[in-house]
């Protein structure tokens, strides 16, 4: 009896084509019954941590699971990964259902979505008080919700698996029914997860004074308005354009606009959460305020550390950087520098090119005596290397998000097994734009820890993207001005106080230019002299750097409507690239397919990260969604495929989305 649990899971797992090791790994806090446990208060202590467990799972909310197959690829914030290969169709459109990865997370989704299930069954052998068991079964209904909202979104029509039998004379029978439940319509699985996070909503414990990897009530309603939210998703992206109610009526997209905006508005007003004053502390200081619900990781050396920051950015797995696979798309990374004056033009940013696949030429400022980006190779003049590119931007995002530095250089430096010179350090930490990686989760420098043992946690929620959901329902509604003020806060929030808005020709101006001594002069180091002297560099800075003017980074108030939407996308993209957001708002927005439009061959500016063939491979009606593994349509007889992936059994059929 002891080891049923593990049993059912891993003999359904059987029928769903998982190794025994991947039982193994998802399972080994999981492998006891409520026999096992004297009291409720055992198994909810014993039990439920490794319910969050199953989230970790390699496939699920790791970033080289969902985020590296599905949420942020072959859209315009990166380019396919150089390695590991079996990545690289998932980026650029080119999978079937026989797709080794979009296996592999079926079915691990359904591991977790039966472990849950499983525990529920054994609250329900307790029959505790409602009081004690409620906040328990929020949790887990939570969690649920939130796995069948992924499934759902990625695949459409999907079997909603809800039965709890743990006994052990029933077992078989579960599993071999399990096994054969038909495909439901996503309208159906849709009513599902809401039921789910209504419960957790009613039910559970305040995230207030609590951990945000613990799934709270404020979790749940935030989460349950990303749901209404992305129920209006048109039928032509594939989605359910508002689905329907518990009585099968048709619900229009309007109403779920309004239930969105009404559970955002009220975690805004509750004033539960706030913007961190850092947008790097929201991803480094796991006890901020601004993190709503996050996947957490318990490493170092646990067996349960993260990946995060092992996939984007520069190389060096270790220390500060990453396995190096990823390309920055940098007309996303200029995005960030389009109201800075000197580093661009709306022409660097448009997509026609000039006809040989090369960006437009720069227009000089003519307030500049030099733009601070050459037009031939979008890369940064000398002068702007020497003092600091961070200086000149005024949006700290960009220097968060995109990384310049070579890390794998930078940490054989600090180790003492490479030699640096001035020159060489210079260009280790301003690289070239076909070297901008994606950034985000920075490990420290040195780092201890190995690949896939980090510490840092998966922010899943935060009240940055509910500020953005809520405006962007607001819009949906003609609330076009309160829409403005909660992305005007966002906004607020990236800016930096003061920056360089062009190369100083003195190191302080209140001196003037007879000073011979306060000319500066911009001398590039070589491999054994320093260059122009780093205390003239910063004092110059100091002494000509000016407030940053916020009004030229806000959103005025000529936006409006279909403006004001496109707007909202591109502060979403700014906000949350790499979070796992980007695929979800150009579907449900009806973008998808016009960004994809623009990606060009340097768009990310690296070999074999040319984007042209994710354009030319990408077909709407295909790509929104994918196929059902086919691994699982050959072992369920009652398992339809999307009929734009083949017709599934034949006695089975197919469903169009």
């Amino acid at each position: 009896m002891m080891k049923i649990n593990k049993l059912i899971t891993c003999i359904s797992g059987v029928v769903l084509s998982i190794t025994m090791n991947s039982c193994d790994d998802i399972t080994s806090e999981n492998n006891t019954t409520s026999a096992s446990f004297s009291t409720f208060n055992e198994l909810k202590t014993q039990r439920l941590p490794g319910i969050y467990a199953s989230l970790r799972s390699n496939a699920l909310y790791r970033q080289g699971g969902l985020l590296g197959t599905w949420s942020d690829v072959g859209v315009d914030t990166h380019s396919g990964t150089l390695f590991p290969v079996e990545y690289n169709p998932l980026y650029s459109y080119d999978y079937e259902a026989g797709t080794l990865l979009i296996g592999q997370t079926w079915t691990e989704f359904y591991i977790a979505i039966k472990q849950i299930n499983a525990f529920l069954g054994q609250i329900d052998e307790f029959s505790p008080e409602s009081k004690d068991a409620n906040p328990v079964i929020a949790e887990a209904l939570f969690l649920r919700g939130m796995l069948y909202f992924d499934m759902v979104k990625i695949w459409g029509d999907i079997p909603i698996i809800l039965s709890k039998n743990i006994d052990e004379n029933t077992a078989l029978d579960t599993v071999k029914s399990d096994a054969n439940v038909a495909n439901s319509s996503a309208e159906e699985v849709y009513l599902q997860i809401i039921k789910d996070l209504e419960f957790a909503m009613n039910n559970g414990n305040s995230r207030i004074g609590s951990s945000a990897d613990i799934a709270s009530k404020e979790a749940a309603q935030a989460l349950l308005g990303k749901v209404y939210l992305q129920m209006t998703t048109t039928k032509e992206y594939g989605g359910v354009e508002g689905g329907i109610d518990e009585n099968g009526n048709p619900v229009s997209r309007l109403k779920r606009f309004e239930q969105a905006e009404e559970l955002f508005s009220d975690i805004i007003k509750s004033g539960s959460f706030v913007l961190e004053a850092e947008y790097a502390d929201v991803f480094a200081d796991e006890t901020n305020n601004e993190v709503i619900f996050s996947v957490g990781y318990d490493g170092p050396n646990s067996n349960v550390g993260s990946d995060f920051g092992d996939f984007l950015g520069e190389g060096n797995l270790r220390d500060g950087g990453s396995f190096g696979a990823y390309r920055a798309n940098v007309n996303f990374a200029l995005e960030y520098l389009r109201n800075d004056p000197g580093f661009i033009t709306d022409n660097i940013l448009n997509p026609d090119m000039n006809g040989n696949g090369l960006p437009l030429p720069f227009v000089d400022n003519a307030n500049q005596d030099k733009v601070f980006m050459t037009a031939d190779a979008l890369n940064f003049v000398d002068e702007v290397r020497l003092i600091g590119v961070d200086n000149f931007v005024s949006d700290k995002r960009f220097v968060h998000n995109i990384a310049r530095k070579n890390f794998d250089a930078i940490a054989q430096v600090a180790r003492g097994t490479s030699e640096s010179n001035p020159l060489k350090d210079l260009t280790d930490r301003n690289l070239d734009t076909n070297r901008w990686s994606p950034f985000k989760y920075i490990k420290p420098l040195p780092n201890p820890n190995p690949g896939g043992d980090g510490t840092i946690d998966f922010p899943f929620l935060r009240y940055a993207d509910v500020l953005l959901m809520e405006a962007e329902a607001l819009v949906a509604l003609g609330q076009d001005d309160k829409a403005r003020e909660y992305v005007n806060m966002v906004i607020s929030r990236s800016l930096n106080q003061f920056k360089l808005e062009r190369i100083p020709d003195l190191i302080d101006p209140d001196k003037g230019s007879g000073d011979s001594e306060n000319r500066i002069v911009y001398t590039l180091p070589t491999s054994s002299e320093a260059g122009t002297s780093r205390i003239i560099l910063d004092n110059a800075v100091t002494n000509n750097r000016v407030q940053v003017d916020r009004d030229a980074f806000l959103v005025p108030d000529t936006i409006i409507g279909d403006q004001l939407l496109d707007r909202i996308l591109l502060e979403r993209n700014k906000e949350l690239c790499y979070e796992g957001k980007r695929k979800d708002d150009l579907i449900r927005t009806g973008k998808l397919e016009e960004v994809i439009s623009k990606l060009h061959a340097n768009s990310v500016n690296s070999g074999s990260a040319n984007q042209l063939p994710v354009r030319a491979a990408f077909n709407l009606e295909r790509h929104t969604h994918w196929p059902i593994p086919q691994e699982q349509i050959s072992l369920n007889p009652n398992l339809k495929q999307n009929c734009l992936y083949g017709g599934g059994n034949a006695t089975a059929g197919c469903f169009d989305l």
